[in-house]
C-alpha cells in the first residue's frame, strides 16, 4: 500500500500546485515582474524582463507532469526501445520492464524526490509573486535539500537501469561494482542536502549555491567511485586461498 501511495502521490502533488496557480490567478497582474531577492548571495546586475503570467504559473506543474510522465513511461516496453537505442552496449536486463520491477519502491522514491524540487520551486515562485520573497529563499534550499536527502537515501538499494544512477559501460557490467559506488554516491546525496538544507536555515542567500555545488561534488564522488575497480568477493569460509 505504501509503494502504490508512493507511486501515485507526484500526480497528486503536481494537482495541488496547479489548484494553488489557479486559486491565485486573479491575485496577478498579466505581466510579473518576478523578484527572487534573497536567493543568491549576488545582485544581478540586469533585472529580468516581465513574463505573461500563465508562463510563471503553470510552467513549473507541467514541466513536473512531463517529467513524472516520462519516468512512468520508461519501465514500459517503449521505454525499453528507447534505452537500448540510448545503451547499445549495456546488458539487455538493464534495459527491461522486469528489471524496474525489483527496486519498484526505490525508483518511485527517486521519482516523488524528482518531482518535489520542481513543486517546491512552484512554491518558491509562489511566493515570490504573492510579494513573500524572503519565503521563497528559504523554501528553496530547503526543498532542494529534503529531494537530496530522499534521494540519497534509496540511492544504494537501485539496481542497473538506464534511467537513474551511474549509468557507465563498467557499472552496468559488474553489479559490484553498481552497488559500492551507488552507496558513496547515495551518502553524498544525504550529506549535500543536510548540508543544504542547514545553510538555508541559517543563511538563506547562500542556501542556492550550496546546493548547486554540493549535487555537483556528489556526483563527482559518484563518479570516482564508478571508476574504481570493485573489490573480489571474500572466500567461502572453509575454502582455502590460492
Amino acid at each position: 500500500m505504501a509503494n502504490v501511495d508512493r507511486k501515485w502521490l507526484p500526480p497528486v502533488l503536481i494537482a495541488v500546485a496547479t489548484a494553488a496557480s489557479v486559486a491565485v490567478y486573479s491575485r496577478v497582474p498579466p505581466l510579473v515582474d518576478l523578484q527572487l531577492a534573497g536567493v543568491l548571495p549576488f545582485s544581478v546586475s540586469e533585472p529580468a524582463r516581465p513574463a505573461q503570467r500563465e508562463f510563471v504559473l503553470f510552467l513549473m506543474p507541467v514541466l513536473a507532469l512531463l517529467v513524472w510522465a516520462a519516468f512512468r513511461a520508461a519501465p514500459t516496453s517503449a521505454g525499453q526501445r528507447i534505452g537500448r537505442r540510448l545503451f547499445r552496449n549495456a546488458p539487455e536486463a538493464v534495459t527491461s520492464p522486469e528489471q524496474f520491477d525489483r527496486f519498484g519502491s526505490t525508483y518511485d522514491t527517486i521519482v516523488l524526490g524528482v518531482v518535489l524540487l520542481f513543486i517546491g520551486l512552484h512554491a518558491a515562485v509562489l511566493s515570490a509573486v504573492l510579494q513573500y520573497p524572503a519565503m521563497a529563499s528559504r523554501i528553496i534550499p530547503m526543498v532542494l535539500g529534503v529531494s537530496l536527502v530522499l534521494m540519497g537515501n534509496v540511492m544504494p538499494r537501485l539496481r542497473p537501469n538506464w534511467v537513474a544512477g551511474l549509468r557507465t559501460k563498467r557499472t552496468f557490467e559488474d553489479p559490484q561494482l553498481w552497488r559500492s559506488a551507488h552507496r558513496a554516491f547515495g551518502a553524498a546525496f544525504v550529506v549535500s542536502g543536510l548540508l543544504t538544507m542547514i545553510v538555508g536555515f541559517l543563511a538563506p542567500r547562500y542556501g542556492l549555491v550550496t546546493g548547486i555545488v554540493s549535487v555537483l561534488a556528489s556526483c563527482a564522488v559518484g563518479f570516482v567511485a564508478s571508476t574504481r575497480r570493485s573489490l573480489p568477493p571474500p572466500p567461502v569460509a572453509g575454502q582455502g586461498v590460492e
